[in-house]
């Protein structure tokens, strides 16, 4: 307890310079603005009891879509809250009214009891490592069950939380259960002190995500757009990585039916990553601007929210961000559940059990550096065979991994309804 009142009084000392890093994103990000009131906990009171979803972000909302409908079919309300504007985005486009949103408050004890008192929430629900030690607190105190959904600690992490025993423990033991994605997971999460009663291998919910009923219908408006391209995916890029990319593409780029669609994982960068295409001498066109591709164009800068699962189904190799720089690498399992081959950089630590299968199984190739992203990208654009494998793979990796959603759903519904 003493660790816990320590953290809140150097959280309460340092919020000055939260709230100047949030003037700051405000003034680079004007989304950003109106959120204030919000991460202090100040929030519209609820009509019903809802199961209160934590995710920080636009991936993780993505995953949790699946998870968040069957709680709304099995009559359950529920406010899905995130950290970013673009997981904001997210839950208004994919679950749109059917759930409130809000963002998520800040880990102090009066924003915490603040939100709590309310929305009065029946449950949380966290997705990954998103753990808050008031959050978590202050919900056991009121009887609230907690649950942790894909719960997963690169070695890095697990050291981390280690490190800060006196707060991590008493904070994943005041959890109800604790759904992990593999063994491997469950023993790291084991050694933090979560007892086997607490503990679910259930599996990682992101192999249950599902396409957009208008998948078919954009693929065809996406394969007449870049007709006649053979379609390259940097998906979710990082600082870094567009100049590595770039500077790979620019000996595939000789071959003129060869495009490469870049998607920078945040769109407010992408004015920088257009200017840095031009400045290496590539012809590039923009998506928001819905010019058309033309002959000559080399690269397709994806600069909109949401539009990444379009351009999968139309793209015969993807290169998964956050793996080429320090970032820990993304989602795989996105272009993977439609079967496209993926390249990877060596950093993958945030995914790094769910990437291995795909690597033993032949559907990812890794690459240490620019040099290996170019051999390993060239050989695979003219290895038809080499690519049709990879996509077979990538699909029987998906299947075999399937029904984590199921399992998640049983545990949480146990002890919910009891």
């Amino acid at each position: 307890m003493l660790a816990r009142l320590l953290y809140s009084f150097v959280f309460y000392c340092v919020t000055p310079l939260v709230l100047l890093r949030l003037g700051w994103r405000s003034f680079r990000e004007p989304v950003y603005r109106d959120t204030l009131s919000q991460r202090f906990g100040f929030v519209a009171r609820s009509t019903e009891r809802p199961i209160w979803v934590h995710a920080v972000s636009a991936g993780e909302t993505i995953a949790a879509v699946p998870l968040v409908r069957r709680l709304i079919k099995d009559g359950h309300a529920v406010i899905v809250t995130t950290m970013t504007p673009t997981g904001r985005e997210r839950v208004v486009s994919l679950l749109g009214n059917d759930v409130e949103h809000s963002y998520a408050p800040y880990d102090l004890p009066d924003a915490v009891n603040r939100f709590l008192s309310s929305i009065r929430p029946k449950a949380l629900i966290i997705l990954d490592t998103e753990l808050w030690p008031n959050i978590i607190h202050y919900t056991h105190a009121r009887g609230i069950p907690g649950f942790l959904v894909n719960g997963r600690l690169s070695e890095k992490s697990a050291r981390g939380y280690d490190l800060i025993a006196p707060i991590s423990r008493p904070m994943l033991n005041k959890l109800t259960r604790v759904c992990v994605q593999s063994e491997s997971q469950g023993y790291r999460f084991r050694q933090l002190g979560v007892s086997e009663k607490q503990l679910d291998v259930t599996g990682s919910i992101k192999f249950d995500s599902t396409l957009p009923d208008d998948l078919e219908l954009r693929r065809s408006e996406l394969t007449r757009k870049f007709v006649d391209k053979k379609v390259s995916l940097a998906a979710s890029t990082h600082e870094g990585e567009e100049t590595e990319i770039l500077d790979a593409f620019k000996a595939i780029a000789v071959e003129p039916t060869n495009l490469l669609v870049l998607a920078p994982r945040h769109p407010h960068r992408s004015d920088r990553v257009y200017e840095l295409c031009v400045a290496k001498g590539m012809r590039v066109v923009r998506h928001s601007e819905n010019r058309p591709c033309l002959p000559e164009t080399q690269v397709y800068l994806l600069d909109t929210m949401g539009e990444l699962v379009y351009f999968y189904s139309i793209a015969h190799i993807a290169i998964v961000g956050g793996s080429l720089v320090d970032v820990g690498g993304h989602n795989p399992m996105e272009p993977a559940s439609q079967g496209v081959p993926m390249i990877m950089g060596r950093y993958r630590r945030n995914i790094d059990d769910i990437a291995d299968q795909f690597i033993q199984a032949g559907a990812m190739e890794v690459v240490s550096d620019q040099k290996e992203l170019l051999a390993v990208w060239q050989g695979m654009l003219v290895d038809k065979p080499k690519l049709t494998h990879m996509a077979d793979a990538a699909l029987v990796v998906m299947n075999a991994n399937r029904g984590a959603l199921d399992r998640v759903e049983k545990v949480i519904l146990a002890i919910i309804d009891g």
